[in-house]
């Protein structure tokens, strides 16, 4: 019995010492495949983290911030996502008209919390299948960083920011789209 008990001790102490070991050796194995990515590519820096059951559980940054100042790139380091937030705003939006929460016909006035109209056409609803789809006639003339441009109430510039046409009629990429 006591034998038992000893080769279970060991085992357990075995399992618990040697997981770590082989998260390590897998964690080695990715930063290596990815520093060969970058070498491959041309890549200064990147930035990873990986999250599982919504906590954190792995984050590390991978070369350079600034080439000319030799800056490491570390983990508390802020990036533009840029245009990769479209991808996630228009899955999310996508999903919320899968629950029946929303529908692409919705008048997008009622998310914003001011009316978005074209003024050269106040009376057509601007959708957020028009958003998403690049044909709400809004262009990005007066700056794409804040929607207080496309705001009747914060920019009296504002009907610079749309195009002469109806919405849902004609494209145009717009980054106020989304």
């Amino acid at each position: 019995m006591r034998k038992k008990k000893i080769i279970l001790i060991f085992t357990a102490c075995f399992i618990y010492f040697l997981t770590p070991h082989l998260a390590r050796a897998q964690e080695a194995a990715v930063e290596e495949s990815i520093r060969t990515i970058m070498s491959q590519t041309n890549v200064v820096g990147v930035s990873v983290a990986v999250v599982k059951n919504n906590k954190i559980i792995y984050t590390h940054s991978f070369g350079l911030k600034n080439i000319e100042a030799n800056m490491p790139l570390t983990d508390d380091c802020i990036f533009r996502i840029a245009s990769i937030s479209k991808s996630f705003s228009a899955t999310s939006i996508m999903q919320l008209v899968e629950a029946k929460k929303l529908s692409l016909e919705d008048d997008a006035s009622n998310l914003l919390g001011f009316t978005l109209r074209n003024p050269k056409f106040p009376d057509k609803v601007i959708t957020l299948k028009m958003l998403l789809s690049h044909r709400s006639s809004i262009n990005d003339s007066q700056g794409y960083f804040s929607l207080d441009s496309i705001n009747p109430v914060t920019n009296p510039n504002y009907a610079k920011c749309y195009n002469n046409y109806e919405p849902g009629t004609g494209y145009m990429y717009c980054n106020l789209n989304y």
